[in-house]
Protein backbone atom coordinates (compact mmCIF):
# COMPACT_ATOMS: atom_id res chain seq x y z
CA UNK A 1 0.00 0.00 0.00
CA UNK A 2 2.31 2.57 1.11
CA UNK A 3 4.40 2.09 -1.47
CA UNK A 4 2.00 3.78 -3.86
CA UNK A 5 2.77 6.96 -2.04
CA UNK A 6 6.50 6.81 -0.79
CA UNK A 7 9.38 6.52 -2.98
CA UNK A 8 11.20 3.02 -2.26
CA UNK A 9 14.35 3.10 0.07
CA UNK A 10 13.76 6.86 0.81
CA UNK A 11 11.82 7.79 4.27
CA UNK A 12 11.26 11.96 5.16
CA UNK A 13 12.35 13.13 8.43
CA UNK A 14 8.45 12.97 8.84
CA UNK A 15 8.56 9.10 8.48
CA UNK A 16 10.95 8.61 10.97
CA UNK A 17 9.38 10.24 13.47
CA UNK A 18 6.02 8.44 12.63
CA UNK A 19 8.36 5.44 12.90
CA UNK A 20 9.45 6.42 16.25
CA UNK A 21 5.92 6.96 17.62
CA UNK A 22 4.79 3.92 16.37
CA UNK A 23 7.36 1.46 17.64
CA UNK A 24 9.27 3.62 20.28
CA UNK A 25 6.31 5.21 21.63
CA UNK A 26 4.11 2.02 23.35
CA UNK A 27 7.68 1.04 24.97
CA UNK A 28 7.38 4.34 26.65
CA UNK A 29 4.89 4.60 29.11
CA UNK A 30 6.29 1.73 31.03
CA UNK A 31 9.02 3.29 31.99
CA UNK A 32 7.68 6.22 33.44
CA UNK A 33 5.04 4.24 35.15
CA UNK A 34 7.16 3.23 38.27
CA UNK A 35 7.77 6.68 38.99
CA UNK A 36 4.43 7.69 39.04
CA UNK A 37 2.40 4.80 40.03
CA UNK A 38 4.78 2.46 41.66
CA UNK A 39 5.33 -0.86 40.97
CA UNK A 40 1.73 -2.74 41.65
CA UNK A 41 -0.87 -2.57 38.25
CA UNK A 42 -3.44 -0.46 39.69
CA UNK A 43 -7.12 0.93 37.82
CA UNK A 44 -5.52 4.47 37.81
CA UNK A 45 -2.28 3.47 35.75
CA UNK A 46 -4.20 1.38 33.49
CA UNK A 47 -6.28 4.42 32.60
CA UNK A 48 -3.63 6.61 32.26
CA UNK A 49 -2.18 3.71 29.61
CA UNK A 50 -4.96 4.00 27.44
CA UNK A 51 -5.33 7.78 27.65
CA UNK A 52 -1.46 8.04 26.33
CA UNK A 53 -2.09 5.16 23.83
CA UNK A 54 -4.33 7.41 22.34
CA UNK A 55 -2.53 10.75 22.27
CA UNK A 56 0.39 8.30 20.84
CA UNK A 57 -2.22 7.40 18.01
CA UNK A 58 -3.43 11.09 17.15
CA UNK A 59 0.18 12.12 16.76
CA UNK A 60 0.83 9.38 14.46
CA UNK A 61 -2.44 10.23 12.75
CA UNK A 62 -1.26 13.92 12.43
CA UNK A 63 2.19 12.65 11.38
CA UNK A 64 0.68 10.89 7.93
CA UNK A 65 -2.04 13.59 7.24
CA UNK A 66 0.09 16.85 7.67
CA UNK A 67 3.73 16.15 7.87
CA UNK A 68 3.90 13.52 5.59
CA UNK A 69 0.97 14.57 3.48
CA UNK A 70 -0.30 11.19 3.02
CA UNK A 71 -4.16 9.65 2.85
CA UNK A 72 -4.80 7.21 5.14
CA UNK A 73 -5.18 4.75 2.77
CA UNK A 74 -1.42 4.62 3.00
CA UNK A 75 -1.62 3.28 6.37
CA UNK A 76 -3.78 0.53 5.06
CA UNK A 77 -6.88 1.89 5.51
CA UNK A 78 -9.26 0.70 2.77
CA UNK A 79 -12.83 1.43 1.81
CA UNK A 80 -15.19 -0.11 4.32
CA UNK A 81 -17.29 -2.90 2.69
CA UNK A 82 -20.41 -5.15 3.68
CA UNK A 83 -17.86 -8.04 4.75
CA UNK A 84 -14.95 -6.14 6.36
CA UNK A 85 -16.34 -5.97 9.55
CA UNK A 86 -17.63 -10.10 9.15
CA UNK A 87 -14.30 -11.35 7.63
CA UNK A 88 -12.11 -9.08 11.14
CA UNK A 89 -14.17 -11.22 13.15
CA UNK A 90 -14.11 -15.02 11.57
CA UNK A 91 -10.49 -14.25 11.04
CA UNK A 92 -10.14 -13.54 14.77
CA UNK A 93 -11.85 -16.51 15.72
CA UNK A 94 -9.51 -18.09 13.97
CA UNK A 95 -6.51 -16.67 14.99
CA UNK A 96 -7.53 -17.28 18.39
CA UNK A 97 -7.86 -20.96 18.16
CA UNK A 98 -5.41 -21.65 16.00
CA UNK A 99 -2.70 -19.79 18.29
CA UNK A 100 -4.37 -21.95 21.25
CA UNK A 101 -3.87 -25.13 19.49
CA UNK A 102 0.06 -23.93 18.33
CA UNK A 103 0.77 -23.10 22.50
CA UNK A 104 -0.72 -26.10 23.37
CA UNK A 105 1.76 -28.35 21.14
CA UNK A 106 4.62 -25.68 22.48
CA UNK A 107 3.05 -26.11 26.06
CA UNK A 108 3.19 -22.33 26.96
CA UNK A 109 0.58 -20.64 28.55
CA UNK A 110 -0.34 -16.88 28.69
CA UNK A 111 0.39 -15.02 32.28
CA UNK A 112 -2.23 -16.27 34.74
CA UNK A 113 -1.52 -13.59 37.16
CA UNK A 114 -2.23 -10.47 34.47
CA UNK A 115 -5.28 -12.06 32.84
CA UNK A 116 -7.08 -12.15 36.12
CA UNK A 117 -6.11 -8.31 36.84
CA UNK A 118 -7.64 -7.25 33.56
CA UNK A 119 -10.50 -9.47 34.61
CA UNK A 120 -10.69 -7.76 37.61
CA UNK A 121 -11.08 -4.24 36.08
CA UNK A 122 -14.70 -2.64 35.27
CA UNK A 123 -16.36 -3.64 32.79
CA UNK A 124 -16.25 -0.56 30.84
CA UNK A 125 -12.16 -0.57 31.63
CA UNK A 126 -12.31 -3.48 29.90
CA UNK A 127 -14.44 -2.20 26.70
CA UNK A 128 -11.81 0.40 26.21
CA UNK A 129 -9.26 -1.94 26.65
CA UNK A 130 -10.36 -4.04 23.90
CA UNK A 131 -11.02 -0.65 21.57
CA UNK A 132 -7.63 0.25 22.31
CA UNK A 133 -5.56 -3.05 22.10
CA UNK A 134 -7.39 -3.39 18.37
CA UNK A 135 -7.12 0.54 17.10
CA UNK A 136 -3.59 1.44 18.72
CA UNK A 137 -1.52 -1.62 18.29
CA UNK A 138 -2.54 -2.44 14.75
CA UNK A 139 -2.61 1.30 13.45
CA UNK A 140 1.11 1.50 15.06
CA UNK A 141 2.66 -1.57 14.50
CA UNK A 142 0.44 -2.99 11.08
CA UNK A 143 -0.51 0.02 9.73
CA UNK A 144 1.96 2.27 10.21
CA UNK A 145 4.93 0.53 10.88
CA UNK A 146 4.43 -2.13 7.98
CA UNK A 147 3.66 -0.04 5.40
CA UNK A 148 6.91 2.29 6.25
CA UNK A 149 9.63 -0.27 6.96
CA UNK A 150 8.28 -1.89 3.80
CA UNK A 151 9.10 0.77 1.58
CA UNK A 152 12.01 1.45 3.15
CA UNK A 153 13.61 -2.20 3.38
CA UNK A 154 12.04 -2.99 -0.41
CA UNK A 155 10.43 -6.01 1.30
CA UNK A 156 7.14 -6.43 3.36
CA UNK A 157 8.77 -9.62 5.08
CA UNK A 158 11.49 -7.61 6.13
CA UNK A 159 9.25 -5.64 7.87
CA UNK A 160 6.94 -7.97 8.95
CA UNK A 161 9.63 -9.58 10.95
CA UNK A 162 10.94 -6.09 12.68
CA UNK A 163 7.21 -5.56 13.68
CA UNK A 164 6.56 -8.65 14.98
CA UNK A 165 9.53 -8.70 17.40
CA UNK A 166 8.95 -5.10 18.27
CA UNK A 167 5.22 -5.53 19.15
CA UNK A 168 6.56 -9.03 21.52
CA UNK A 169 8.70 -7.35 23.10
CA UNK A 170 6.79 -4.28 24.19
CA UNK A 171 4.39 -6.71 25.95
CA UNK A 172 7.18 -7.51 28.67
CA UNK A 173 6.58 -4.75 31.02
CA UNK A 174 3.00 -6.68 31.46
CA UNK A 175 3.85 -10.13 30.91
CA UNK A 176 7.27 -10.48 31.50
CA UNK A 177 9.79 -12.51 29.20
CA UNK A 178 8.32 -15.58 30.69
CA UNK A 179 5.23 -15.37 28.71
CA UNK A 180 6.09 -14.08 25.20
CA UNK A 181 5.96 -16.70 23.05
CA UNK A 182 1.54 -16.92 23.25
CA UNK A 183 2.50 -12.99 22.25
CA UNK A 184 4.36 -13.89 19.67
CA UNK A 185 2.41 -16.30 18.12
CA UNK A 186 -0.65 -13.93 17.70
CA UNK A 187 1.45 -11.33 16.66
CA UNK A 188 2.38 -13.57 14.00
CA UNK A 189 -0.93 -14.53 12.74
CA UNK A 190 -2.16 -11.02 12.88
CA UNK A 191 0.69 -9.95 10.44
CA UNK A 192 -0.15 -12.43 8.29
CA UNK A 193 -3.33 -11.59 8.28
CA UNK A 194 -2.71 -7.95 7.31
CA UNK A 195 0.08 -9.58 4.60
CA UNK A 196 -2.76 -11.06 3.44
CA UNK A 197 -5.55 -9.01 2.98
CA UNK A 198 -3.62 -5.15 3.91
CA UNK A 199 -6.53 -3.75 5.46
CA UNK A 200 -6.26 -2.16 8.84
CA UNK A 201 -10.08 -2.31 9.59
CA UNK A 202 -10.31 -6.42 9.11
CA UNK A 203 -6.81 -6.55 11.63
CA UNK A 204 -8.65 -3.89 13.75
CA UNK A 205 -11.67 -5.89 14.61
CA UNK A 206 -9.81 -9.12 14.07
CA UNK A 207 -7.46 -7.99 17.18
CA UNK A 208 -10.65 -6.80 19.18
CA UNK A 209 -12.29 -10.08 18.61
CA UNK A 210 -9.32 -11.81 20.63
CA UNK A 211 -9.23 -9.68 23.20
CA UNK A 212 -13.16 -9.21 23.63
CA UNK A 213 -13.53 -13.11 23.44
CA UNK A 214 -10.77 -13.16 26.89
CA UNK A 215 -11.89 -10.18 28.10
CA UNK A 216 -15.71 -9.71 27.75
CA UNK A 217 -17.35 -12.94 26.40
CA UNK A 218 -15.41 -15.43 28.93
CA UNK A 219 -16.17 -13.23 32.33
CA UNK A 220 -19.62 -13.11 31.08
CA UNK A 221 -20.56 -16.47 29.96
CA UNK A 222 -18.91 -17.54 33.35
CA UNK A 223 -21.61 -15.43 35.38
CA UNK A 224 -24.53 -17.22 33.36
Amino acid sequence: MAHQYLRRNKLTPATHLGLVLALVGPMLPPLFDPILFGSGQTLVRIEWGIAIHWINLAALIGVVLYLERLPLASIGLRRLRWWTIILGMVAGAAILNLSGMIANVLKVKPDAHFAALLMSLPFAVRVLLVITAGVFEETLYRGYALERLATAFNSKWVAAGITVVLFTLAHVPAVGLTHLIPIFIVSLLVTLLYLWRRDLVVNIVAHATIDGVGLLLVPWLSHH
